[in-house]
């Protein structure tokens, strides 16, 4: 399995096919038994989660990750590499000190606040957004924390059209900022609107697809999927 760099790839498979279990083992909280991962040409097959992500691979999770008693804002912020409040004894050290490194970081966050349609609850407690301002904001995160690979796991599961429609505008978007996009999902039309190439996972193994309606033809894959 492979993918290019500015793509957007699909990736289906029946209930309990292994989908979010490849997700762990690229991003590095699973240990593959077998095989290599690689990312731009650096072997992965050894390294940890975290040093995977300082690579530029971000993920979303079902369960989604934020931290529902701080701000929208506060979130982005937080998820940035370049905030100089990460380590124990910056955050101790006088507000002033980080005042110039602050100002960049609020900045670009106004810049994707506005870009994933959250300007509106951007000082509102994470918990207290809908679901789908929820699931915008994991995006958010990913992008404020500058990964060039994002694994997205069921981005418009559960949420309504108005925000599936925002959600696929945002990928298209960030495609063309050159960013390559890994989703799992079972929304057939939102993956036919937006994907480059579909992979589908079963028994182990992945077959590759150019559209959904070459998969919808493949009788191997609709007697599994169904």
């Amino acid at each position: 399995m492979s993918l290019e760099q500015g793509k957007i790839y699909a990736l289906m498979g029946s209930n309990g096919a292994g989908k979010t279990t490849l997700f762990n083992i690229i991003s590095g909280f699973i240990k593959q038994k077998s095989g290599e991962i690689f990312f731009s040409e650096k072997n992965l097959s050894h390294t940890q989660a975290y040093q995977r992500n300082r690579l530029g691979i971000g993920r979303t999770f079902q369960d989604l990750r934020i931290i529902t008693k701080l701000s929208v804002r506060e979130n982005i912020v937080l998820s940035m590499k370049e905030n100089p409040t990460d380590t124990i004894l910056n955050a101790l050290l006088p507000q002033k000190i980080h005042r110039n490194a602050g100002k960049v970081l609020e900045q670009k966050a106004d810049e994707i606040i506005e870009q994933f349609f959250l300007s509106q609850v951007q000082h509102s407690q994470a918990g207290e957004i809908s679901y789908g301002q929820q699931k915008l904001l994991t995006l958010a995160c990913c992008v404020a924390n500058g990964a060039t690979l994002l694994l997205l796991d069921e981005p418009v599961a559960g949420i309504n059209p108005h925000y599936r429609d925002k959600m696929e505008l945002l990928m298209k978007e960030l495609k063309k900022e050159g960013k390559t996009i890994l989703f799992i999902e079972h929304n057939t039309e939102f993956i036919a609107n937006i994907t480059d190439r579909i992979f589908f996972l079963h028994d182990g193994k992945i077959s590759r697809f150019e559209n959904i309606e070459t998969l919808r033809k493949d009788k191997e894959v609709m007697e599994a999927y169904i």
